[in-house]
């Protein structure tokens, strides 16, 4: 079998329905992968197309996952774009009115898709959540097990509360033959925030069930065929003209060659160009893909879509020097840093000086924002402010601010002025990382952590993937303002803004920090690509939004 290269004018000719994966294709972590959005948006707009994305997590609702699909950028997407294991056993369970309406389901998994099983399938789900016992040498607990209810069905997920009474509450309900058994998806793992940890997936607990029971499941998520059977029914889709965008070789090639679909490999996610090798000059015929989005010679990890969409080749370096911003913001904002080194004592009068040069700026253009504005209390320079401007307008406010500097006589008499009390003065242009928030406004009264690293040129991708996992350790205290990378000065440098009710609180959440499992992983991971990096403890002045 051989695996060719495929265009984009190739796909758009040949294929009417297109099926893409999620995590790993579309996005890595909370990432776009670049020229994802275009491409979509591309095939959203021609109406003779039809978009899928298909993913075997079951644990979110789909309320849930839009707002994902949102936040990445995908907003033209809706719901009747997105299909998992929990639509598709839902839509059978309801589609079986006369042996499930109302029935009671014994569920091994989430809360979530217990949600959606009795939303969406008409269902009642019981066994949900903790079910343990305290001695596991002690048999007299057998006596005590609750199987009252006997279910109408035994569905099997991802369940952190699997326990050994749960599987011998499966095994015994499935003993009637007439008790279906039912399983999201046999993924056995699923990738995770912390490097090199395993975690279990919903094929984790169907394996015991099914290795206790001897029954084998209907299986519902990738590559069985009730997904499939899911599209041919509510969508009609040709499979001859259907092609299957994936970068796992067990679950998403499977998936389209078992159903009759092109399969496209992708370079972005879990299997390697090597896998796809492996699997040629084996003759595994099920889990080789069609079509290759690259060269098998030089695959490009990153910029997959956005070579199809070009139709160019890209040097992985400089697409990554040139266009990483696309794949790491979702958002148009752009921020600029403005810092000021004042004249030592002339801290009173600079303020009153640039508060005249905000109000200009904010009568002339009311779209550029200033969002925070702090003096140094402590780090490399004293006499120092840094203030934070927000251009609401990207760069036509950027734009905006460079003619206004040039050509308006207020704003340029207020410039000099504020320039006549320092000694150095620097702006830079900034972009928002997509998993940070945006800065809000913060009532009184906060320190503020500046943190700058300056990386190694082209590890600003890995940078993120680390922090894009690594950011969740650090929001529980609320801590987060805000995440940047560079546009325009230096580059390869990346500001973190974090915010604290005092000195003693910082150094309570760090320690705090240093004690959450997987932290480490994250500091490990990103600090070999730092060249430089530097903290300033910062006060809010009186014109700052972040107090």
């Amino acid at each position: 079998m051989t695996v060719d290269r495929i265009t984009k004018d190739q796909l758009l000719s040949n294929y009417d329905t297109f099926l893409f994966d999620a995590d790993g294709v579309l996005w890595t972590g909370d990432i776009p992968v670049p020229g994802a959005i275009e491409w979509i948006n591309l095939l959203l707009e021609d109406k003779t197309k039809k978009v899928f994305v298909l993913t075997n997590n079951s644990t979110k609702t789909l309320e849930q996952y839009m707002k994902k699909i949102e936040k990445l950028g995908f907003g033209h997407l809706g719901r009747d774009n997105v299909i998992s294991p929990a639509i598709v056993l839902a839509d059978y369970l309801k589609s079986n009115p006369e042996k499930f309406a109302g029935q009671y389901v014994y569920l091994i998994g989430t809360e979530n898709l217990k949600n959606t099983l009795e939303n969406e399938g008409g269902v009642k789900c019981f066994g949900t959540g903790p079910d343990s016992i305290r001695d596991h040498t002690d048999g007299d607990f057998i006596h005590h097990v609750d199987m009252s209810i006997l279910p109408r069905a035994v569905v099997c997920s991802y369940d952190a509360h699997f326990s050994y009474p749960k599987i011998m509450k499966a095994a015994n309900f499935l003993q009637d033959a007439n008790v279906e058994y039912l399983v999201t998806n046999q993924d056995y793992t699923f990738p995770g925030p912390v490097p090199g940890v395993v975690i279990p997936g919903s094929g984790a607990t169907s394996a015991s069930v099914t290795a206790v029971t001897g029954r084998e499941p209907t299986v519902f998520g990738k590559p069985h065929h009730p997904m499939a059977d899911f599209l041919f029914r509510r969508a009609h889709v040709d499979p001859k003209r259907t092609v299957m965008f994936g970068d796992r070789l067990d679950t998403d090639i499977m998936f389209g060659n078992a159903n009759g679909f092109a399969s496209v490999w992708m370079p972005t996610g879990v299997h390697t160009i090597v896998d796809v090798m492996n699997a040629r000059e084996k003759g595994q015929l099920s889990v080789t893909p069609r079509h290759l989005s690259e060269s098998e010679e030089q695959p490009q990890k990153q910029g997959w879509i956005s070579k199809l969409l070009k139709g160019q080749n890209v040097d992985p370096a400089s697409w990554q020097k040139q266009s990483h911003s696309s794949l790491l913001s979702n958002s148009e904002l752009m921020y600029e840093f403005m810092t000021h080194n004042y004249r030592p004592g002339e801290q009173d009068a600079y303020l009153d000086a640039f508060g005249k040069y905000k109000n200009e700026m904010n009568s002339k253009n009311p779209s550029i924002e200033l969002v925070g504005s702090w003096t140094c209390s402590y780090g490399r320079t004293r006499d120092q402010a840094i203030h934070l401007w927000r251009h609401n307008k990207g760069y036509e406010d950027v734009d905006s601010s460079i003619a206004l500097h040039g050509k308006d006589s207020g704003i340029r008499a207020a410039d000099n002025d504020v320039a006549r009390l320092c000694g150095r003065r620097k702006n830079l242009i900034v972009k928002s990382f997509s998993y940070w928030r945006e800065p809000e406004q913060r009532p009184p009264n906060h320190v503020y952590d500046l943190r700058s690293y300056v990386l190694q040129p082209g590890t600003m991708i890995d940078w993120a993937s680390a922090w894009a996992k690594g950011i969740q350790y650090r929001r529980e205290a609320n801590q987060d303002v805000g995440g940047f990378f560079a546009q325009v000065g230096q580059l390869y440098v990346v500001y973190h803004i974090w915010a604290y009710p005092s000195m003693s609180d910082r150094n309570d959440t760090r320690h705090a920090t240093w004690a959450k499992p997987g932290w480490d992983a994250t500091v490990a991971n990103t600090v070999p690509l730092i060249k430089k990096m530097q903290s300033k403890i910062l006060t809010p002045t009186r014109y700052s939004q972040l107090e």
